[in-house]
């Protein structure tokens, strides 16, 4: 066996081994589930510092003109029959 991992922490090695038995199956496989399970916990961003990146980016759209101008929302309506145009 070529690639093998060896768990150097004493806490981590007792829980695989403890959940090894209580499952009945190998220390590998409650690793390997253990690992196609775990989803990384992404850190909050609070949210002033969320409010502050999109007016960041909305500024930047600004400078950049990506934005088209604003076209009213009078001008999408036919005059006459108050329709979409």
């Amino acid at each position: 066996m070529k690639d093998q991992v060896h768990i150097r922490n004493a806490e981590a090695a007792n829980l695989a081994r403890t959940l090894a038995r209580q499952t009945g199956k190998t220390i590998s496989e409650v690793v390997l589930e253990a690992l196609r399970q775990y989803r990384p916990v992404r850190p909050s961003v609070a949210p002033e510092e969320r409010l502050a990146r999109w007016q960041r980016h909305l500024a930047e759209d600004r400078e950049r003109r990506v934005a088209g101008p604003e076209t009213p929302i009078e001008a999408l309506y036919d005059e006459q029959t108050g329709l979409p145009r």
